[in-house]
């Protein structure tokens, strides 16, 4: 009995002295740092052994005519070239590639496009459709593609857009807060699923435009584009309150890069003709083909001077010159171009000859690397206070992409030395970050390959009471 009670008496001024040291370690922890890390840049990763960079800046295009030029790694928007690239200019017609991206997101193929007098009204180039007439959206689609009319480009504007508020009213939401604006030239009673296009006004007509271009603005800011403010779907030249129309020869690209990831843009803009008829109603409102009849031919001629060429649209204003943007794929590598300002009437060859230097450069330099791999071990961590005392980690992800011989590649890792758990399976650690010439380019994350729970009380008595048991 003696001998219980004194291993009971132990056990207790035992437990007395885990629970002070647990509750010293509990406060002193906090105090270790936990932003000490071991950074190692990986040898600089190149695809041929150089010499000289002067090589490479020689290789870069010279003597554009662009003012304004560009070419990028399509796969991820890297800028691999620019000339005043990020300095926003006119770009006239260009800008009906992210018309055709947004009316494929918000529009319907086969719903009906009515014309109106607004649309009807637009300067050449021309369909030439009349006030009240009705077409498929799809058709419009092709005419604005193939032949860039720009008659075309405002029916497609007002009719998505006003497909776009009778969404909103039909899922209950009247305002437009999505948009940050307010309507003004449509009553706030208007049921805009009996809305006749055909007998609104023009001021009417404009704002439909300005909710589509307002569409138009937000996708180019999802995408990173800080340079671009579009006022019209069709790029006639045009300024408000708030600025040009304008873009920049690196936000023009990356939206095209965007664009050709979807099948129905490089289904339109690669047709070579296309023929349609305008839409008769019958009295049921069902539609039929009507008599007037149309066939467009794709005007774009660079398809036939470069291999590879997807997709790609040319443009012409005063205010913008002639300008170009176009998609290449080689070898599962996208080259996408952007020329602005590159030559005004008399000039109309330079845009070509600039598009095939820009394009020459980055399938000549840029080749298919992989960057990064996974690394299923990477390094042990301490964990201060925890159960279990040190965790493995790992990194999960890998990227390749275009670089060229002379890009310096370097991955810097940061993972504290000690952690304090507890420490959840798959949480971040730490970072891999990678920087190519000398820039941060993206960061994955360092993870915990298992769990480490916190030593708390109960953990303390449940140790002590299996260390006195027989």
């Amino acid at each position: 009995m003696y001998n219980l009670a004194s291993r009971f008496l132990a056990a207790i001024i035992i437990l007395l002295l885990v629970c002070e040291l647990f509750s010293y370690s509990s406060h002193s922890i906090e105090t270790i740092s936990t932003n000490q890390t071991h950074s190692e840049p990986i040898t600089t990763l190149c695809i041929n052994e150089v010499s000289n960079s002067d090589d490479f800046n020689k290789s870069k295009p010279s003597n554009l005519y662009a003012k304004y030029a560009a070419v990028i790694d399509g796969n991820n928007f890297r800028v691999l070239f620019e000339k005043e690239g990020f300095t926003p200019a006119a770009n006239a017609s260009t800008t009906k590639i992210m018309t055709l991206m947004i009316a494929l997101e918000y529009g319907n193929l086969d719903q009906i496009a009515t014309v109106s007098k607004y649309a009807a009204c637009m300067p050449d180039v021309q369909l030439n459709i009349n006030t009240g007439e009705h077409y498929l959206l799809r058709d419009l689609l092709y005419s604005l593609m193939l032949q860039s009319h720009n008659d075309s480009a405002v029916a497609i504007a007002e009719n998505v857009a006003l497909t776009y508020l009778i969404n909103l009213q039909n899922k209950g939401d009247s305002t437009l807060n999505a948009l940050n604006y307010t309507m003004s030239t449509f009553d706030p009673t208007t049921d805009f699923s009996i809305t006749d296009i055909s007998t609104i006004s023009t001021e009417q007509s404009e704002e439909l435009v300005h909710i589509f271009a307002t569409l138009m603005n937000l996708k180019a800011n999802s995408f990173g584009c800080t340079n671009t403010y579009f006022i019209t779907p069709n790029g006639l030249d045009a300024e408000d309150e708030n600025g040009k129309h304008s873009t920049c020869a690196v936000d023009l690209a990356r939206i095209m890069a965007h664009c050709v990831q979807n099948e129905n843009f490089l289904k339109i803009t690669q047709t070579k003709s296309y023929s349609f008829t305008d839409q008769k109603s019958k009295d049921d409102g069902t539609f039929y083909a009507g008599s007037r009849s149309f066939t467009v031919n794709n005007a774009n001629a660079f398809f036939q001077m470069m291999d590879g060429v997807i997709s790609g649209k040319t443009g012409f204003t005063g205010d913008a010159g002639y300008c170009y943007v176009c998609a290449l794929k080689r070898d599962n590598n996208i080259f996408v171009s952007v020329v602005l300002a590159c030559g005004w009437p008399g000039n109309k060859s330079y845009k070509w000859s600039d598009t095939k230097k820009l394009l020459n450069f980055g399938i000549e330099n840029y080749f298919n690397t992989n960057v990064f791999t996974y690394i299923s071990d990477y390094k042990d961590v301490t964990v201060n206070n925890g159960i279990t005392p040190t965790i493995k980690t790992c990194i999960n992800s890998d990227i390749a992409m275009l670089l060229s011989r002379f890009d310096n590649v370097n991955v810097i890792y940061s993972l504290p030395e000690t952690i304090n758990a507890p420490i959840i399976a798959n949480s971040t650690v730490g970072t891999a970050s990678i920087y190519i010439n000398d820039q941060l380019y993206c960061e994955f994350p360092i993870l915990a390959k298992s769990s480490s729970e916190k030593i708390d009380f109960i953990y303390c008595i449940d140790k002590i009471i299996k260390g006195f048991l027989p």
